[in-house]
């Protein structure tokens, strides 16, 4: 599934933001690693063992655009007994909200065998 342009441009925001503190952070522990930092990111040599910016940009995009695809999986049929416990439960924690959940369980588990006869 495709991204939205929001969608997009959160991601490319985003891996932004990340390379920014990552700068600061390496400006921080010494000028010269901070202009290290910087020539590794431009990447001018088109080196395949570093990430450049856009290489960056393009897997985090990829990687949303696959997690919004495991994100629409088909949700499972809950069963009309599964339907009628939920039902019982709900009514007996309202009933007793001071009960141990197991006993009520148990409870809403004959209740619904009951029900479905």
């Amino acid at each position: 599934m495709a991204l939205s342009r929001s969608e997009r441009e959160l991601v490319n925001n985003l891996v932004n933001t990340v390379m920014r503190l990552e700068q600061i952070v390496v400006s921080q522990i010494s000028p010269a690693a901070g202009l290290g930092y910087r020539v590794m990111r431009q990447d001018p040599f088109d080196s395949p063992l570093i990430i450049s910016a856009e290489e960056n940009r393009s897997i985090a995009r990829k990687s949303a655009s696959a997690g919004k695809r495991a994100g629409t999986a088909k949700r499972r049929k809950i069963s009309a007994y599964q339907r009628e416990f939920g039902r019982q439960l709900k009514r007996l924690k309202k009933k007793h909200p001071r009960t141990d959940i197991s006993k009520l369980m148990k409870k809403a588990h004959i209740a619904t065998r009951k029900a479905r006869k």
